[in-house]
């Protein structure tokens, strides 16, 4: 065999062991761009351990951690996003009243005594937490037992297993998108891609990944990078939907593109990005991104990828208002008023006599019409249920008297 002829076949040799390695799973690089280079390493900023919040890290390397353990194959690269952001319906759920947030309600939050307490949205560190009266009777599940998807005799969550065996961050999450929503609230998502292993993290990455690529989703770009303070500057290149997919990776690690973290965006308010997730043994609460980076567990922002566009999380609501004789009533105002006295202003029907509002959340409200000159209402407030039927998209048929 002449020279020529050995160098080429030992090249060939190299390229069938390189594509060999790629088709058993080996590594592929993501596209780590979200995260901003200006970033401080943790060894910079001195952080105490008494100031650690609720951690969104995994429990101690001590500990027998099932949503750390890292799969032998990493996550492939991220799909092109297909989806328009302008065709997602859920931009406009209320953080204040949603499904994802009465899945923690579910999981026996005290979200009434967290409101009463006049402390919504305001960060409260997690070692304080237990004393508050807040948090459920759930932990962090160290020994990994816990899926999510248990159900109990009804069919429904099984709480009770919940807080016999409790749950890790990724546990969390495939109750609430694999077992509260559709057992409870009645949405189908069985089409979704679900987590190979329900424990784990990034299980839920590739899996959320995969909504992408079929359309589903979307991943939201975002920067971040470490205040002077030592919080996370976080800031998304659009709006974040209420129940999107949080993704982390290792702080100390920020071009990994394994994810050891994963919550549910629970929105925007006094200054936070807030999650609900479960990240520590206080079990299923709430928390905020820009303290992600404390803790004995620091984590980092990997991915946000959006809820499925092509279910309604919320409803969109439609109010028809006509006289007696069918003829369309433009200038009636409408308000919802719901079970806890929050009320929703739709406005007045337009000329097609049509007034709408989008982002409730399902349940019981009161209505309340205020009839234009020259109609008259026979009762001016009534009882409706916004449900997710029809895809979300609830059409309420109001009638006045012509005068």
């Amino acid at each position: 065999m002449t020279k020529s002829i050995r160098l080429i076949a030992f090249a060939l040799t190299l390229i069938l062991m390189f594509g060999m390695a790629a088709c058993k799973g080996e590594e592929v690089p993501v596209d780590t761009s979200s995260v901003d280079s200006s970033d401080v390493s943790s060894s910079d900023i001195p952080v105490s351990s008494e100031d650690a919040p609720s951690s969104s890290s995994e429990p101690s390397s001590s500990s027998n951690k099932p949503s750390s353990q890292k799969p032998q194959s990493s996550t492939t690269s991220r799909p092109q996003n297909i989806v328009s952001v302008a065709d997602d319906p859920n931009n406009d759920i209320d953080i204040e009243d949603n499904i994802f947030m009465d899945s923690m309600v579910y999981t026996g939050y005290n979200l009434a005594k967290h409101r009463a307490d006049g402390r919504m949205w305001e960060y409260v560190l997690s070692k304080y937490k237990k004393g508050l009266g807040w948090l459920s009777k759930i932990s962090y599940d160290y020994d990994g037992g816990t899926s999510g998807y248990e159900t109990n005799a009804q069919g429904l969550p099984d709480i009770a297993y919940f807080e016999k065996h409790d749950l890790v961050c990724a546990s969390y999450v495939t109750y609430v998108y694999f077992n509260y929503l559709p057992n409870v609230v009645g949405l189908d998502t069985s089409f979704l891609t679900k987590p190979e292993n329900p424990t784990l993290a990034n299980d839920w990455y590739r899996a959320a990944l995969d909504w992408v690529k079929k359309g589903y989703s979307y991943e939201i770009p975002f920067t971040a990078s470490r205040s002077g303070g030592g919080e996370i500057r976080f800031k998304a290149n659009q709006d974040i939907p209420i129940g999107s997919i949080l993704l982390c990776n290792d702080m100390n690690n920020k071009s990994s593109n394994w994810a050891c973290h994963v919550s549910i965006y629970a929105g925007y308010k006094n200054g936070y990005h807030w999650v609900y997730h479960v990240g520590n043994d206080n079990g299923p609460e709430f928390c905020a991104i820009e303290r992600f980076c404390y803790g004995p567990d620091p984590v980092w922002p990997l991915s946000v990828i959006s809820p499925p566009v092509n279910m309604r999380f919320a409803a969109k609501t439609d109010v028809i208002v006509k006289d007696q004789n069918g003829a369309v009533v433009p200038g009636a105002k409408i308000s919802l008023t719901s079970k806890d006295g929050r009320k929703f202003d739709f406005g007045s029907t337009n000329a097609e006599g049509v007034v709408t509002k989008d982002g409730l959340n399902y349940g019981n409200y009161t209505l309340t019409i205020t009839a234009p000159a020259g109609y008259t209402a026979a009762k001016t407030t009534q009882t409706v249920k916004l449900t997710i039927d029809n895809n979300s998209y609830n059409k309420i048929n109001i009638t006045l008297n012509k005068n």
